[in-house]
């Protein structure tokens, strides 16, 4: 199921209730540099509330994932300098691969699309990650060239699952834990 942004904001009013905002952020105030990060998720801060959902799905899935703003809150979004530049990319190329957080508000971000290209040129572990509010996705046109993400609950574990899916056959898939070991997408 590709998520909507009324599951996100469930997701994180979730969060909130339980009071795990506070712990998301003093657990994470530093990049850990010891600890693996699945993914970075690329985004656009005006898209906060969604994204502290979506770390709370990903958390559930069993997945790291490293956003900027919780991992590296000693980062100033008001001063951004080369020096956050070379951070970013730093921080993208320790990361097993790279969830661009597609919504409308990231069409206006100048840092995302550059954060995809430094981790397609790294690992060519990049994917996208659709919030939507209908049943279709439409981005930007290189957009294409990724896979996508989507969240399921498995039949038999009951257990929250991330695939990663081929955007030219949806039959083509596999979940997101065997495709950062690098295995390859096959036809079900």
């Amino acid at each position: 199921m590709i998520l909507t942004e009324s599951d996100l904001r469930v997701a994180a009013q979730e969060v909130k209730s339980k009071n795990l905002e506070k712990s998301y952020i003093s657990e994470s105030t530093r990049f850990d540099a010891v600890e693996a990060y699945d993914l970075f998720i690329s985004h656009s801060f005006s898209d906060k509330d969604l994204v502290l959902g979506l770390k709370y799905k990903f958390k559930q899935a069993g997945y790291k994932v490293y956003i900027d703003w919780i991992d590296d809150s000693n980062l100033d979004r008001r001063a951004v300098t080369v020096d956050t530049a070379k951070i970013i990319k730093k921080r993208i190329e320790d990361s097993k691969g790279l969830a661009y957080i597609a919504t409308s508000n990231i069409t206006n971000s100048k840092w995302c699309p550059w954060e995809l290209g430094v981790s397609d040129g790294y690992n060519g572990m990049a994917c996208i990650l659709p919030i939507i509010d209908s049943r279709s996705f439409k981005g930007q046109e290189y957009l294409g060239l990724y896979p996508f993400l989507d969240f399921e609950v498995t039949k038999d574990t009951k257990r929250h699952e991330v695939w990663v899916t081929d955007q030219n056959n949806v039959r083509k898939y596999i979940t997101l834990r065997e495709w950062l070991a690098g295995r390859t997408m096959t036809v079900h």
